[in-house]
């Protein structure tokens, strides 16, 4: 989903950055249409998407990071 640029790029974000929702938006996905593609809530992805969640599931960063093509570490860095 993501190319090799976007990736690049979500590696340069501050850690505190949510990388989440930059994935998206470089990847022209919705929220909508990650939250069904993924079986989640709007409202969960909204929340992951606006850090208002501070732990999420290895198990949903995996779901997230294999959609848009990338590391859980691109995504969730701890």
């Amino acid at each position: 989903m993501l190319t090799k640029v976007h990736i690049q790029t979500l590696r340069r974000l501050p850690p505190v950055e949510n990388r989440l929702a930059k994935a998206a938006q470089l990847g022209g996905i919705t929220r909508s249409d990650l939250a069904r593609d993924l079986g989640f809530t709007q409202s969960y992805v909204g929340d992951v998407s606006r850090s208002r969640y501070r732990t999420i599931t290895l198990s949903n960063a995996r779901k997230f990071a294999k959609y848009f093509s990338c590391s859980v570490d691109d995504l969730f860095p701890v």
